[in-house]
């Protein structure tokens, strides 16, 4: 079976007909789509041409090895609507685009969106579809070319080998259900996210006003929290001196010195590591001297420091506390069996992993239960294996711990929780002084105040998942990602800087230096890229072409600028896509037929369709700023959202007239004079003749760049006493 790997380069495509000539990966929005795609080039070599009605038996193998492209439309509109295509006959490159969907698809990965188009060069096209992860993506896609290839030479393919690799890297690479919830919750409200690692790193926002998150744990959770979390012994020493009920709890450095202990509470206690998470390396309800000396044993593979605690009969209880507000609880419950006298326990187990809910990894409402050692050394309490019948009606309890990520079973019970118990939950929260704290109950019933029937505190815990209450196995879901976010980002408070984006054939570099001299001088702390560098507030931290997606995400990383200035290029977007989700301002030039014949651009218009991404990407409340002299420029507005502003170089455009009229924002020269007409008033800016950027200089391309630029400004609310000061001392 093949390994699953970080690195798609690992999978290998087998020889066959179909030749894939290179693998893009684009990561913003892009030419062929809004978000994130993979491309293939991909030669059909003899089979150009050749429909798959004309190639037999291509359809019934097909649709055997992967009958589930049954519920793709297609263009047909209906289900089985891919299958009429390739019945009635349709070319291959379509047929992997299908597959390579279909494959994410099966996996856990719904992306359902994919096109196939020609390229300059006969036979060969480009096959585009979504991706949630790329290395899926990839993977995905050279599978795709695999299982055609293989259909072609009538050579056998494991589907389901290929969607198990893929399903595990989901897992590895994915972030977990907690980060992603967040990250969700962030798109809601037009709040940049950008990945910082390949784990659960995520920056939220943009500029000096970004916060970062580790799954749960905030760039505003206290260290000291964190660490005082993770310390159990030292968490128990201050919630008692609070007055918490706790379970009493001692540090051991010995198995005699919890075998005391034991002795002296007579009750059964709880074994484990000071820093365990998630009952690593724990053992419960434990009372002879043989398994405490196991349990101490177990336990110092995890931890030098190890405590014990008096073990509380009751339901195991996670409440949820944000902003050290209660909003959320839930019922744990392990994974448990029931034998019926007849089936061994690895049967058990099996029928128990059959259930739909359970799926592998973490994103589902139940994960499949796995046999671990914590579970094998449940067995071994009870002298149990895998092959052991369990008596009929014997509950084994498999995990140590109600978590969903080992199989358990999670049961909102937030409205239950009873005022006295929030009250404990926000209290814990504050003695620490963790600000995202899940804390752990142990209670007959959480509807009555654990001093009332013996419940105890048993815990806290840094990064609490939110799985459990987002979504949980029985109950309702909680929206705790809002809580979070709410938290870092108050309604009032910004979360992103400004965003200019600009394209165009000629002048952009031009634009950038204006925008970023007038916005310094009106008081912004700047970063901005172009062909010539990347600057942050002055200073260039690096040379040569900055006009490609990285050195976007470079900038929008910073955490100290106020503003983005980007230069955008229509080979950036060609190759990788933006490197931003949406700007505030999408400022379009001029556009001529200078990368015609490049990266499969036959014509000018489609040029023209790759520049006006950055028009598109805009948000609802942003501006596109569109050059009215340009007819392919002014088409883009079909396909623009945002807010529309026109600059013109002649007074008469009829396109800047019907503007001024609806009281929109337009910007032109009449007489020699710039003219700025905003919200119905219209009025002179500045002599073109006392602007130094223009001395001597009649280039129509250096007028475009200052048209569009203050276009940009004036929309950005700068006043144009602001933006003529500028003018009058920039010099480029």
């Amino acid at each position: 079976m093949h390994k699953a790997n970080n690195d798609y380069r690992d999978y290998t495509l087998i020889k066959g007909p179909l030749k894939l000539e290179k693998i893009e990966v684009m990561q913003g929005a892009n030419y062929f789509s809004g978000g994130p795609v993979v491309l293939l080039r991909l030669d059909l070599g003899s089979y150009d041409e050749v429909f798959t009605d004309q190639i037999p038996g291509f359809y019934e193998k097909l649709s055997k090895i992967l009958p589930t492209l049954f519920e793709h439309y297609c263009s047909v509109g209906k289900p089985g609507g891919f299958f009429i295509r390739v019945k009635e006959g349709t070319l291959l490159g379509h047929v992997c685009e299908h597959i390579a969907i279909e494959l994410q698809t099966l996996a856990g990965m719904d992306v359902a969106y994919g096109k196939t188009r020609s390229t300059l060069e006969q036979g060969v096209y480009n096959i585009i579809f979504r991706f949630f992860d790329e290395v899926c993506g990839v993977y995905a896609g050279k599978a795709a070319i695999n299982i055609v290839n293989s259909l072609l030479s009538n050579k056998t393919f494991d589907v389901f080998e290929v969607i198990e690799n893929l399903v595990h890297i989901r897992e590895d690479n994915l972030p977990g259900p907690s980060t992603q919830s967040i990250i969700d919750e962030t798109n809601k409200r037009n709040i940049p996210s950008l990945r910082l690692d390949s784990y659960n790193l995520i920056q939220l926002g943009t500029g000096k006003y970004q916060k970062r998150i580790r799954a749960t744990i905030t760039s505003d959770t206290s260290l000291i929290a964190v660490e005082t979390a993770d310390n159990k012994h030292l968490s128990y020493i201050m919630l008692n001196d609070a007055g918490i009920p706790v379970a009493e709890t001692i540090k051991a450095n010995t198995p005699d010195d919890i075998l005391s202990f034991r002795k002296k509470n007579r009750k059964s206690i709880v074994v484990k590591p000071n820093d365990a998470y998630l009952g690593k390396n724990s053992m419960l309800d434990i009372n002879t001297k043989e398994e405490i000396t196991q349990a101490f044993d177990f336990a110092s593979e995890f931890d030098k420091d190890i405590i014990a605690q008096a073990f509380i009969k009751g339901k195991s209880y996670r409440l949820l506390v944000i902003d050290y507000k209660f909003v959320a609880a839930t019922e744990l419950i392990p994974p448990i069996i029931i034998g019926d006298g007849k089936h061994d326990i690895k049967q058990l187990i099996s029928d128990l992993n059959k259930d739909p809910e359970r799926q592998y990894g973490d994103k589902a409402k139940l994960s499949k239960v796995e046999v671990d050692i914590v579970t094998e050394r449940i067995f071994n309490s009870k002298n149990y294996s895998l092959d052991t019948i369990l008596p009929k009606g014997e509950k084994l309890i498999l995990k140590n711990s109600g978590n969903p990520k080992f199989g358990g079973t999670s049961i909102d019970v937030t409205e239950k929780a009873h005022e006295y118990n929030r009250f404990i939950a926000e209290r814990v929260a504050h003695v620490i002084g963790l600000n995202v704290a899940g804390v752990d109950i142990i209670t007959k019933d959480i509807a009555i105040p654990i001093d009332k029937n013996e419940g105890k505190v048993i815990e806290v815990n840094a990064a609490p998942d939110f799985r459990m209450h987002i979504n949980p196995a029985i109950g309702k879901k909680r929206d705790v990602a809002n809580d979070l976010l709410n938290m870092l980002f108050p309604l009032e408070k910004k979360n992103r800087i400004p965003v200019f984006s600009v394209t165009g054939t000629a002048g952009k570099t031009i634009a950038v230096s204006l925008l970023d001299y007038c916005l310094k001088n009106a008081g912004y702390v700047n970063g901005y890229t172009t062909s010539e560098g990347l600057y942050i507030s002055g200073h260039r931290l690096k040379s040569g072409d900055m006009t490609y997606p990285e050195y976007a995400k470079f900038v929008l990383k910073d955490p100290t600028i106020e503003c983005a200035i980007l230069e955008t290029s229509s080979r950036g977007i060609l190759q990788q896509g933006l490197g931003y989700s949406y700007a505030d301002y999408g400022i379009v030039l001029n556009i001529k037929d200078d990368n015609v014949g490049m990266n499969d651009i036959k014509y000018i218009e489609d040029l023209a369709y790759v520049k006006s991404v950055v028009a598109e990407q805009v948000y609802e409340d942003g501006y596109a700023i569109l050059n009215a002299d340009y007819e392919l420029i002014l088409e883009m507005r079909e396909r623009v959202y945002s807010k529309l502003a026109l600059f013109s170089t002649n007074a008469n455009n009829p396109e800047i007239a019907k503007l001024i009229a609806k009281k929109g924002l337009a910007v032109y020269i009449e007489n020699n004079t710039i003219y700025i007409s905003n919200r119905g008033k219209t009025s002179g800016l500045i002599l073109i003749n006392d602007i130094p950027l223009t001395k001597n200089k009649n280039h129509a391309f250096i007028i475009e760049s200052l048209l569009g630029t203050i276009t940009a400004l004036t929309a950005h609310g700068l006043t144009n006493e602001q933006i003529r000061k500028s003018l009058s001392t920039f010099s480029n």
